[in-house]
């Protein structure tokens, strides 16, 4: 028990600190964006504190497996550049017995993620786009997210592809459904303006460039190009439509996303998997954590780090790519799976063959390498210093 309190106690310090470093810098960012879209009303700034609140929930499912393996790693690296490892390896201990403690710790982490992806990130979502309609109302202005259909308001979905500094939205779909007759438009650039007053009401007013419109279906289909297109949409007291949980799949309850993937809703089944799957991250890196820290002593934790930092990235680009196939149904659902399993069994292998000292030539070289070109990269910047000093 002693042993396993040193454990933790090594371990805790680095995480709580990279913990917080990290979700304060995603926090920073998200506020700085924000600010760009509540800084014309002097009432929506109350409501930023809500909205940074309400995202900690996805942040927490990105940050905590991250900074439990980097904590890890730098507890590992520590022990062995300290000669600690060789110590208690020479008493006899394994390394299973020596980190036994972190095979708790990362179950219990796994339950917890797994609450907050199934409960409060679905809760933190419609809170976050229910508030963000408001601020959106406050501010008498209407934006939209990148490379999302956004149901802001009965019977009219808006994709746009991205937005630029000037607030002009490129590569934008919109459909205006609310007559029963579809009325697609498409435009390489828009930009959306309310407009209106208490006697004619609000308008969301799109002027449009280079694009098609499109209206009817079928035989009964008209088509117009046009270099410059303005239209009036009016909605109803310059608001959004208050969401609800069964909106999108991303805000479903569990029990809602269960039912909408029987019934093969879109999306469905890709985010079922996803709030299932990113919780087991957790333990996938765990069991990478003592194969990516041993290194030799004299080549420092730098080479470690690296090649973890590079792991992470890997996985959750990875995670990304799958995720993507599922939800728009190129790959079948249990390829995220498939994907995860493999990474955690290649992780249990790495470890068993780090417990019996016979971790694979080519996993040691690719540690090595990284060591040396960190050492290079070092040596570079140290002598461009020196010259400029």
């Amino acid at each position: 028990m002693t042993l396993d309190r040193y454990m933790l106690r090594l371990w805790l310090g680095p995480f709580a600190g990279g913990l917080i470093l990290v979700l304060g810098v995603l926090l920073l960012g998200r506020t700085l964006k924000l600010l760009g879209m509540v800084s014309d009303s002097s009432q929506a700034w109350f409501l930023i504190a809500d909205l940074l609140t309400l995202t900690i929930p996805y942040f927490l499912l990105l940050t905590v497996p991250m900074a439990f393996f980097l904590s890890m790693q730098n507890t590992i690296a520590g022990l062995q550049q300290s000669s600690e490892m060789d110590v208690l390896r020479a008493s006899g201990l394994s390394y299973t017995r020596m980190f036994r403690s972190f095979f708790v710790l990362v179950l219990l982490l796994w339950g917890s993620l797994t609450y907050t992806s199934m409960v409060l990130l679905p809760q933190g979502q419609l809170g976050f786009y229910n508030i963000l309609s408001k601020v959106y109302a406050l501010k008498g202005a209407i934006s939209f997210s990148p490379q999302r259909f956004t149901q802001g308001f009965d019977g009219v979905t808006v994709y746009v592809d991205g937005e630029d500094d000037k607030g002009v939205y490129h590569g934008v779909i919109l459909e205006d459904n609310r007559d029963n007759v579809s009325v697609i438009y498409t435009a390489q650039s828009a930009r959306f303006d309310m407009t209106g007053n208490e006697v004619s009401g609000n308008n969301l007013e799109l002027h449009m460039n280079h694009g098609v419109r499109l209206e009817g279906q079928g035989a009964d289909q008209r088509m117009l190009a046009f270099d410059s297109y303005q239209v009036a949409i009016p909605v109803s007291d310059g608001k959004w439509k208050k969401y609800n949980s069964i909106d999108h799949v991303t805000m479903m309850t569990s029990t809602e996303l269960w039912n909408a993937m029987q019934n093969d809703a879109d999306g469905a089944l890709a985010e079922w998997n996803r709030r299932l799957l990113l919780p087991t991250t957790v333990l996938v890196l765990f069991f990478f954590t003592l194969p990516l820290s041993l290194t030799q002593k004299r080549s420092g934790k730098a080479g470690s780090m690296i090649a973890g930092i590079a792991l992470l990235v890997i996985i959750y680009n990875l995670q990304l790519f799958f995720h993507r196939q599922v939800n728009q149904g190129i790959f079948p659902g249990w390829s995220m799976w498939l994907e995860q399993s493999l990474l955690l069994a290649f992780g249990i292998y790495l470890w068993i063959r780090a417990e019996a000292d016979r971790l694979p030539t080519f996993f040691s070289y690719i540690i090595g390498f990284v060591n040396v070109l960190h050492q290079w990269i070092m040596n570079k910047l140290a002598r461009r210093v020196g010259k400029t000093s």
